[in-house]
């Protein structure tokens, strides 16, 4: 063969070839992909086997000396939540409050929860320092948003218990007070 008519072959099956590989890339194919992401409002006390707190007020070694506030439980509690919110919700808080029961006269119960501390992601809120417990809902930890502090101890935030005797005319004798402390998380 001539190299004029192998030049001719040549193009013809490369122009052949080029209109293939771009009829190829105009191809298309679709797939519809559905999803739905639930509202998620979840909040959890760790270890949940034994999440109770004791105090007991004993009388000091020295008459005339106020009362010794003990804690008696050793037990670090942690506080999990899960959040997802709708479009429009900003952001989540959890309060907590007094409620089946209420505390004793002339003592004060005050909750703490530490800054965040574990594996979970998203916005996690902060918290909201020293409060009052009472039988009003008052914000322990604010500024949640979408996301998740992970399970257990050690995730989340630990909650620390203190006890003040703040009027010592209204103490009274008494072998238990027990009442329960209630986590509620809700829209801001």
């Amino acid at each position: 063969m001539d190299r004029l008519v192998r030049l001719k072959i040549f193009c013809i099956a490369a122009l052949l070839f080029i209109t293939l590989a771009v009829r190829a890339q105009w191809e298309e194919g679709e797939i519809n992909v559905l999803f739905s992401i639930p509202e998620v409002a979840l909040v959890d006390i760790e270890p949940s086997m034994n999440n109770s707190v004791h105090f007991s007020i004993v009388p000091s070694e020295e008459s005339g000396k106020s009362p010794i506030i003990k804690k008696t439980t050793e037990e670090v509690l942690w506080i999990n939540y899960s959040s997802s919110m709708a479009e429009n919700v900003n952001s989540r808080k959890i309060v907590a409050e007094i409620a089946n029961g209420q505390l004793p006269g002339g003592v004060q119960l005050f909750l703490e929860a530490s800054v965040y501390n574990g594996n979970g992601e998203g916005t996690l809120g902060q918290p909201s320092g020293k409060i009052n417990l009472g039988p009003q809902p008052k914000p322990l930890i604010s500024g949640i948003g979408n996301c998740y502090t992970n399970d257990g101890a050690n995730n989340g935030h630990s909650l620390n218990f203190s006890l003040k005797i703040n009027d010592y005319a209204e103490i009274r004798s008494k072998e238990e007070a027990q009442f329960t402390i209630l986590y509620t998380i809700t829209d801001n």
